[in-house]
Parts: structure tokens; C-alpha cells; sequence
């Protein structure tokens, strides 16, 4: 079963979420939209929102990507693989194989009981889901891209859309994103977070 949350925070328009639920090639039970300033707020918000026990996946999807045809289907069937606890479909312009998932993902119900809720220290904007599969791995679950298909980010870096220049509260949030990656990795910080 599989549930979506989606971000709109700054923005009435529906449209991405309209077109992403006519292409899942997958059935959805529950979509939460979600208006909260702070993307790991809005996720948390989402989370509380919908009984993770009854979903089997959990799809973060934010208002300004596109996913290719059949993308749930496709991460419902990547996600068969019990030892993967998060993934997503790479965004056009990705190149390459990393860890470190960006763009819309899909979190399975292990993964969420496993790690708990997103890091709101590094709201409203940073590090976030990079955070997020640092601590599902420090779990003892991986975290991969899809191979061999895209997903279409409509919108980069525009103040418009969001309010705040997304690269300068990366770089804000950067140091103490490297700091946590290195203590989940130690063990001298906790990679749970209660929801």
C-alpha cells in the first residue's frame, strides 16, 4: 500500500501532484498535502498526518518535480529488495551513482520505524534528505537511485517559488550536516528521531 505526501508550502498549484498520480502506475491508498514552512517540518507533518504502520511505502514528493510513466510502479517493484529502505528516481542532469538521494523518494515502512522523523535542525531548507539516508543506512539498510530513467525538476533555485534562496541555506546548514553525518557514523549521535 502507498501513501504520498506532498510539499506545497508558497504555492496553490497542484498541478505536478495531478500529473504525478496519472503517470504512478501504481495505486495509491492516501495523499497528504502538506502547507508548513520547513521541508523536514512539512515531511514530519505529513508523516504524523497518516498511520505509517498501514502503508507499506511512503512517497515524499515535492510540488516541482515531475516523474517519469509508471514511477511508483517502478519504485514499488525496486523497493521488493528488503535490504533497501529508501530510493528515488534520479532528476534530469544527474549523472553518475550516489548514496545520497535527492529529488522525490519513496521510503519504505522499515525504513521510517527504523530512522523516525526528519532532522529539523536543518530546516527550512538544507541537507535534509541527504541527512535522512545518512542516518537509513547508519540503520543497516542502503539507500539507491533507479537506474535508467529520469524525473524532471521545473524548478531550480528561483526565491519566487520558495521564499528564500535554497543554495545560501545549504551552505548555512553545511557545516552542522557534515557534523551529524560524521556522528551518526560514530555512534556518538542517535540516527532515531522520535515522529
Amino acid at each position: 500500500m502507498n501513501a504520498i505526501i506532498f510539499l506545497n508550502y508558497m504555492n496553490d498549484n497542484v498541478n505536478t501532484l495531478g500529473i504525478n498520480l496519472s503517470n504512478a502506475g501504481a495505486d495509491i491508498q492516501e495523499v497528504v498535502i502538506v502547507k508548513e514552512v520547513g521541508i523536514a517540518n512539512a515531511i514530519n507533518v505529513g508523516l504524523k498526518q497518516i498511520n505509517t504502520n498501514r502503508f507499506d511505502f511512503v512517497t515524499i514528493m515535492g510540488n516541482d518535480i515531475i516523474e517519469p510513466n509508471d514511477w511508483l510502479r517502478m519504485r514499488n517493484e525496486y523497493l521488493e529488495d528488503k535490504t533497501i529502505g529508501i530510493c528515488s528516481i534520479p532528476l534530469d542532469g544527474f549523472n553518475g551513482d550516489s548514496l545520497d538521494l535527492i529529488g522525490n523518494f519513496t521510503i519504505t515502512k522499515e525504513a521510517i520505524h527504523r530512522v523516525g522523523a526528519f532532522n529539523q535542525e536543518l530546516d527550512p531548507y538544507g541537507a535534509i534528505d541527504l541527512d535522512y539516508c545518512t542516518r537509513v543506512r547508519a540503520s543497516g539498510l542502503h539507500t539507491k537511485f533507479i537506474p535508467s530513467t529520469k524525473a524532471i525538476h521545473i524548478e531550480k533555485n528561483g526565491i519566487d517559488a520558495y521564499g528564500y534562496n535554497k543554495m545560501d541555506l545549504v551552505k548555512k546548514t553545511w557545516d552542522l550536516h557534515t557534523k551529524n553525518v560524521s556522528d551518526y557514523s560514530n555512534g556518538t549521535k542517535a540516527y532515531y528521531i522520535p515522529l
